[in-house]
């Protein structure tokens, strides 16, 4: 189907990474959510997305890499505003991406009336002019194909690099919801420092990163057994160096913040409306965000909390693809609306 003759775009936009979904293509792109700006005006933009972190510390001007959204919530809505409307441009592949099209913007549940009036502005900001936002956990439910018109509960973990939302989905609404400030972000920040500690190397982010996703496993026990040499920088004479790294080490890394995350999502469930107990005993846990993808995270939660666990494919895509089905389906829209489940901008 041509660009010019969409009429829906989904948009997840996330602290690590910005998602944007169209009718009847799914996800077309996902880029981090960065912009590299002049230090001097941090309104000059040099670059944003991939291309931003591309180019970070490798241009001959003074730039800084700039972070418009954190912890789910939208910090300077000029910069989000931009990285919203740059990523749009190149998802449909033309200028002014909203000029033809209804737009739906994922949020945080637990957004204040401040935070969620930022995120307008920066829609607003970005040309939108017909647009509609809405709980994440509502779009990932959608992304997920849970009927969630139904009065019957059903339990979604949304978790990002930031934030871990726990939700309770039931007749188009958010019943119960719980945010925690952690995620996949303090995976990779806990195996910086075991890596530093046990290891004696120093090693950034994206290596931390990698080695999750490469070698990665929450469970001790896991029968995934790979290693990797690792180079870093020795932490006493600040000379390159290598060590060897197991998924068990990692394993070890994870321990304390997989833990904490765990304990959180049984803790929530005592909240749980008692008249929805039974519909999560036979619905289970829809573990979704990027998050969700760590080997052995899945049977960490089913083990722990005795329920059944789902897990999507690409569980990072649920909530642009529900946004975008959102946006594409108007009465959808006004059932969100009158349930007060969305927000028209």
């Amino acid at each position: 189907m041509s660009v010019f003759s969409m009429d829906a775009i989904g948009v997840d936009l996330g602290s690590e990474n910005t998602t944007v979904a169209i009718l009847d293509e799914g996800v077309v792109l996902k880029e981090p959510t960065c912009i590299l700006a002049n230090a001097e005006n941090e309104t000059e933009i040099v670059a944003l997305g991939k291309d931003a972190k591309r180019m970070d510390g490798r241009t001959d001007s003074e730039t800084v890499l700039l972070n418009p959204v954190s912890y789910g919530a939208v910090a300077h809505t000029e910069l989000a505003a931009m990285c919203l409307l740059g990523m749009s441009e190149r998802a449909v592949q033309r200028r002014r991406p909203f000029e033809k099209t209804r737009l739906c913007v994922t949020h945080p549940y637990g957004l204040t009336q401040v935070e969620k009036n930022a995120l307008s502005q920066t829609v607003m900001l970005a040309g939108a002019k017909k647009a509609v936002l809405v709980p994440g956990a509502i779009a990932q439910a959608l992304g997920k194909d849970i009927h969630i018109e139904r009065a019957t509960g059903n339990l979604i973990i949304s978790i990002g690099s930031e934030i871990t939302e726990i939700s309770v989905i039931s007749m188009l609404g958010v019943v119960a919801s719980r945010t925690m400030k952690t995620g996949s972000r303090a995976f990779d920040e806990a195996i910086k420092r075991y890596v530093r500690r046990e290891k004696g190397l120093l090693i950034g982010t994206q290596t931390a990163e990698n080695l999750k996703k490469d070698i990665g496993s929450c469970m001790p026990e896991s029968k995934k057994t790979d290693s990797l040499t690792l180079r870093g920088r020795h932490v006493l004479t600040g000379k390159p160096s290598t060590e060897t790294i197991t998924t068990e080490d990692i394993a070890k890394a994870l321990d304390e913040p997989v833990r904490m995350l765990v304990e959180s999502i049984t803790d929530a469930l005592y909240n749980v409306p008692s008249e929805l107990t039974g519909d999560l005993l036979d619905n289970g846990i829809h573990v979704t965000g990027a998050g969700s993808l760590l080997h052995g995270l899945p049977e960490r939660i089913r083990k722990e909390t005795q329920l059944k666990v789902f897990v999507g494919e690409n569980p990072e895509n649920d909530a642009a693809l529900g946004a975008c089905r959102i946006a594409s389906d108007e009465k959808m829209i006004r059932a969100l609306l009158n349930a007060g489940s969305a927000l028209e901008v």
